[in-house]
């Protein structure tokens, strides 16, 4: 495990997926998922993990670039998952830890889980003062796809958090779009607007109810931005994100029970929330959405930032 600390954070990572296993604000530990000491076959695999090479679903497990069909490992039924079954969540990174920075990189090779191109990925995490940063970047011998984002799982009533916790958390987030998904969550293309709907966090509100969707930001892509807000009503603990990506996945721990190891207890359903800014998932089957290709000419980059208060 590696440590880095400011004055107000402590975070703890493992080179398992260049996780992030834990963050304590002001002493109280806000992300949720596993030690990773024990039960290995049972642990929720995604908690806290750098996601690639492609975070969320592409269907068929296939894409075309350039012409060419490129068919991916599968690791769901009929789509591939968060870059497969051995995706950057499931590798061991090269971590190098200096004062409150920790930088991680991994070289995934040409074809790995079918993805061309060798693929060389940096994820620098740092923590300064109430603020926790994340520069995910990557560069490619060929033209290839590329979206990269961490996936913690939060919740900012800390450890106390039980079952259905999740949907006390208040909630605003800067997006006047969602994607619509058939039953497997894959996007049919559209992206409607959220007035007039459960998907409208335009302003703080509790989140009442399970959510696996992805909103589309407002703002510009590229450009560093305000994209999420998370309160807890019981303690006033606020948690903002923000982001130079185009979206964020949003999950409330569908899956989650108590046969899955957590830290110090099971996990629960509900428990805790994934918040993932990153592109949109099947980008690379969908021309109209903003492109995950990525070229040799060109190097890919996603900021992250949670900031406390």
């Amino acid at each position: 495990m590696h440590i880095i600390k400011s004055t107000a954070l402590k975070a703890t990572f493992s080179d398992y997926g260049a996780r992030l296993l834990g963050l304590e604000v002001d002493g109280l530990d806000v992300v949720f998922g596993t030690t990773l000491k024990e039960q290995h076959e049972a642990w929720d695999h995604s908690a806290g993990v750098t996601c690639g090479r492609h975070a969320g679903r592409i269907s068929g497990a296939q894409f075309t670039l350039d012409g060419e069909i490129h068919k991916l490992t599968p690791n769901r039924d009929g789509f591939q998952l968060h870059g497969g079954p051995v995706g950057f969540g499931s590798k061991i990174w090269n971590a190098k830890k200096q004062g409150s920075e920790i930088a991680f990189t991994l070289i995934s090779p040409d074809g790995d889980q079918g993805f061309p191109g060798q693929l060389q990925t940096t994820a620098v995490y740092g923590v300064t003062g109430n603020v926790m940063w994340a520069e995910l970047t990557a560069t490619t011998s060929k033209p290839t796809v590329i979206n990269l984002t961490n996936h913690a799982y939060w919740n900012l009533q800390g450890p106390s958090a039980g079952k259905d916790a999740a949907f006390e958390q208040e909630i605003q987030m800067n997006a006047s779009r969602y994607l619509l998904t058939d039953k497997d969550l894959l996007p049919n293309g559209e992206m409607p607007t959220v007035t007039g709907t459960e998907f409208d966090f335009r302003k703080l509100r509790p989140v009442r109810q399970p959510y696996d969707h992805c909103f589309v930001l407002d703002g510009k892509r590229g450009a560093l931005k305000q994209c999420l807000t998370m309160r807890d009503p019981k303690s006033s603990r606020c948690m903002e994100v923000w982001t130079t990506e185009c979206a964020i996945q949003f999950y409330t721990a569908i899956h989650w029970n108590e046969k899955l190891p957590g830290k110090g207890a099971p996990l629960q359903q509900h428990q805790a929330i994934a918040i993932e800014p990153q592109n949109v998932p099947d980008a690379p089957n969908h021309p109209a959405f903003p492109s995950s290709v990525l070229r040799p000419e060109r190097a890919y980059r996603n900021r992250i930032e949670w900031r406390f208060y």
